[in-house]
């Protein structure tokens, strides 16, 4: 199914309902809505999520949401920069509570394995769902899955500089440690939405455990 106003499924059934008369003032909470569409996109993917799914899932009917949002493609530029956000507080909070040297970095990666095996998780991360299904752009969010491997590029960054205590690590090799635990932080949320069980989470996340040890 395609997305988009007017390059698949309800373009030109939106730009009907742009052009009608309003109606009634809308009688709903857009935060509720677009938090149910998180879980949503989330749990079938967005390709794969019709505007009747949308609307049996949000109680919301298809004037409202395109009155409300735009087209679909609009709608999904919202949820995931909604879900950005979100993993933006949250891991910035965990760096910030993390401890020094190399246990911080240990800290950052104890919370993705709880995360990772808990049944909440099991269908990966919402991000990386939608870059395999969009080729990482959007449009209105071009390189919306660079913008999500740079947050994690920031947020590690520190953690991994302080790794030698007081001495100094060489800024190539705190990239180059970075990007190393990037993508493989990446790759397990991918495995985990394929299938992976706990066991197979847990022996990844202990390798990355026994490799940030040979760094100090």
């Amino acid at each position: 199914m395609a997305t988009g106003g007017g390059r698949g499924e309800g373009g030109d059934e939106q730009a009907a309902v742009m052009r009608a008369p309003s109606g009634r003032p809308r009688q709903f909470d857009e935060e509720q809505v677009l938090d149910q569409l998180v879980a949503l996109f989330w749990r079938k993917g967005v390709s794969q999520t019709s505007m009747a799914d949308l609307v049996a899932a949000t109680g919301v009917h298809k004037p409202s949401l395109y009155r409300t949002f735009g087209s679909k493609d609009e709608l999904v530029v919202l949820v995931l920069r909604r879900y950005l956000a979100e993993r933006r507080a949250l891991l910035g909070g965990i760096v910030d509570r993390a401890r020094g040297g190399v246990q911080g970095v240990h800290d950052f990666l104890d919370h993705f394995e709880s995360e990772v095996v808990d049944d909440s998780a099991r269908d990966g991360c919402l991000m990386l769902v939608a870059s395999s299904e969009f080729n990482g752009t959007l449009p209105g969010w071009e390189g919306f899955a660079a913008e999500y491997g740079d947050l994690f590029r920031e947020l590690l960054r520190p953690l991994i500089a302080r790794v030698g205590g007081r001495a100094a690590v060489e800024p190539a090799v705190v990239d180059q440690r970075t990007e190393v635990l990037v993508m493989a932080i990446f790759g397990i949320q991918t495995a985990v939405r394929a299938g992976a069980d706990a066991a197979t989470s847990h022996a990844s996340f202990a390798a990355l455990h026994a490799m940030v040890d040979t760094w100090v």
